[in-house]
């Protein structure tokens, strides 16, 4: 999945100590100014958790 924000793959991104992947740090690019990964699911289907 990417970031709508920066459009980096979430692994670009630092994980947090959970691990989430609606929960990760500043994107480790040198030349991305992305403060934090920000995805683009608003809803979460319950079959999925």
């Amino acid at each position: 999945m990417n970031c709508v924000r920066c459009h980096h793959t979430d692994e670009a991104h630092e994980t947090t100590d959970n691990d989430s992947l609606l929960k990760r740090g500043r994107c480790v690019i040198p030349s991305c100014g992305c403060t934090q990964y920000s995805d683009a699911i608003k809803k979460i289907d319950e079959d999925l958790l």
